[in-house]
């Protein structure tokens, strides 16, 4: 018998080695850019393999219906990013057609991501391998303010030779906006946020008062880096203090200081790396005094704190503000009890924003929101109905010829960027503004009759942001300070003094990240939070959920890292996060 038992084990992973196989050399035939080469067949054959036999020793083992309904959500997604993704042709304005074979490729990529999250969950469920990037919850931490100046003080270190690179700093074509509002060369408008503005004037206005302009971007720049690594620094310290190996921190120290990227972005006159760096702050802060101490977020003290944290990222890039109402709904859910203090607090806070940046920046400013911000979707979707010669009645065409002239829209139209024909000159904006009824009127109009091209152009206008891999570097990393007329330039040291051209050199360094595999990885934490009845730890991750939401409704462009750059300084922690959940867990339950 025992004989038998082996031969038909032997048999068995036989099997399940031909299919791992078969299903590797799938991969490489259906990818159109992958050459089959024998050596990364025969790995992705093994990691097929593997994942084969965990499936089949964990399809009994695997009885609770949120693992099951999550495992199948998450290979659904999965097979449909891969067949769909594959559709788009990026550089082109081309969406392919579906096929009948498409279906069967979704359900092939389906399968393997089926098999690819059970292997992820099967991880998660094994004590000593889910367990290493978190210590013993028995060893207990506190944050150390020392070791928290220590981690920042590294990552300003390693960041200030990217400065010297391009001192004063980087200012890319938005920051010139804000600096001509500030000067006076330029109207107030709340598309390049008031408050954010205020700060880069106030710097400019300090530094020419003792030197010039220049000094003034040095200053912005110097505030941004100590800021930003201070922020940094204390993610990674809040890390430890949550019982996160220090391999990891370490690992996250690495990942900062390492990448010329991170240092460019320290340095950058964008208002994301700051209004991110609040968002992963109140995330923590959420985490803190909500998923660990439910009752002390109730303390007035913190009450506060979470409203002034919220206000602040709200005035630092325009969809705050969605983002806050979104924390807020979860936070009346789990607060049910306390609903009328939590809902008062929420009410204010959202309302203040609401009071600042609209009358009170009409009355000191005359800034207000441009509409058409956050109606670039729709207009990509109508304007694609143009290209493609799809249906359009006599008043949607006049209505369209009036925003714009109808030939200028196959002139200006670009797939993945609303740009070329918001800020064309023959679009008509305050047409729009005057006829907002309008322009949503004749966009369901051609909803109805256009269905699948607007499908299309929204696949297409997002594809960055739910797609792993393929994007295009637009607006990864600036490295000059823009022409202008107030005598603001980079110093270039080295290569004015030295002859070494390292701006030349350091700007083909930057390695491009693709923001879809930072949406994948916050998705799949999620997820097990949820599979595994950790539904509260999803809390601190909803601005990270409100930030992707807010894209994936009304992005400009279908990439740029530097819209979803929260993901990237998270990423340390993200990597990580479902351990610190799963280990809190099992504490509960030993307790």
């Amino acid at each position: 018998m025992k004989k038998i038992k082996e031969l038909l084990d032997d048999n068995f992973q036989g099997v399940l080695l031909t299919v791992g196989i078969a299903m590797a050399n799938l991969v490489f035939f259906q990818q159109e850019s992958w050459k089959m080469d024998p050596v990364k067949i025969a790995l992705l054959s093994l990691g097929f393999f593997f994942l084969l036999r965990i499936f089949t020793g964990q399809m009994r083992n695997i009885r609770d219906i949120r693992e099951k309904t999550g495992i199948i959500l998450l290979g659904l997604l999965f097979g449909f990013m891969i067949v769909v993704g594959q559709k788009i042709q990026v550089g082109t304005r081309i969406f392919q057609s579906f096929s009948l074979s498409d279906l069967i490729w979704i359900l092939f990529y389906t399968w393997t991501g089926i098999l690819l999250f059970t292997g992820l969950n099967w991880l998660c469920s094994k004590r000593k391998i889910a367990g290493w990037p978190v210590v013993s919850e028995n060893i207990k931490r506190n944050f150390k303010r020392k070791r928290w100046l220590l981690y920042a003080g590294i990552l300003a270190v390693c960041w200030i030779p990217i400065w010297i690179v391009y001192f004063p700093g980087i200012v890319p074509d938005d920051a010139t906006i804000s600096i001509a509002m500030v000067l006076g060369d330029m109207p107030w408008d709340n598309h390049f946020p008031v408050f954010y503005s205020l700060i880069v004037g106030l710097c400019l206005k300090i530094g020419n008062l003792f030197l010039d302009y220049n000094a003034g971007i040095a200053l912005y720049s110097f505030l941004q880096l100590g800021s930003m690594a201070l922020i940094l620094g204390r993610m990674l310290e809040w890390m430890r203090s949550k019982g996160v190996h220090k391999i990891m921190v370490y690992f996250g120290l690495a990942f900062f200081g390492a990448a010329p990227f991170f240092g460019n972005y320290a340095i950058v006159m964008w208002k994301d790396p700051w209004f991110c760096g609040v968002m992963l702050l109140l995330g923590m802060f959420l985490y803190d005094h909500v998923v660990e101490d439910r009752n002390s977020f109730l303390q007035k003290k913190n009450l506060g704190i979470y409203s002034g944290m919220s206000i602040l990222m709200s005035l630092l890039r325009n969809n705050g503000v969605y983002i806050v109402i979104l924390i807020s709904l979860c936070l009346v859910a789990i607060y049910r009890k306390e609903i009328k203090k939590i809902a008062a607090v929420s009410v204010c806070t959202v309302a203040l924003i609401y009071f600042v940046t609209g009358p009170v920046y009409m009355a000191v400013f005359s800034a207000e929101n441009l509409f058409v911000e956050s109606v670039g979707i729709p207009l990509q979707q109508m304007a694609r109905v143009v290209e493609e010669n799809g249906k359009i009645g006599e008043e949607e065409e006049e209505f369209l010829d009036n925003l714009m002239p109808m030939e200028k829209y196959l002139e200006y139209y670009n797939p993945y960027l609303v740009d070329p024909i918001k800020w064309a000159p023959e679009f008509n904006t305050d047409y729009l503004n005057t006829h907002k009824g309008e322009f949503f009127k004749t966009w369901f109009s051609l909803l109805k009759s256009n269905f699948g091209i607007y499908v299309e152009q929204y696949l297409m206008g997002t594809y960055g942001f739910w797609h792993i891999g393929g994007d295009q570097p637009y607006e990864f990393v600036k490295t000059e300070i823009v022409g202008n007329d107030w005598g603001i330039y980079q110093n270039q040291f080295l290569e004015n003094h030295l002859g070494y051209f390292i701006q030349e050199e350091l700007g083909n360094k930057y390695d491009f990240l693709p923001s879809g595999l930072f949406v994948w990885l916050l998705l799949y934490d999620i997820v097990l939070c949820w599979m595994k009845r950790r539904s509260i730890y999803i809390l601190p991750l909803t601005g990270m959920i409100g930030n992707w939401l807010t894209l994936m409704i009304a992005t400009p462009t279908a990439f740029g890292i530097r819209y979803i750059y929260i993901l990237v300084i998270a990423f340390p922690l993200l990597l990580v996060y479902p351990r610190i959940a799963l280990k809190q867990q099992e504490k509960e339950r030993n307790t």
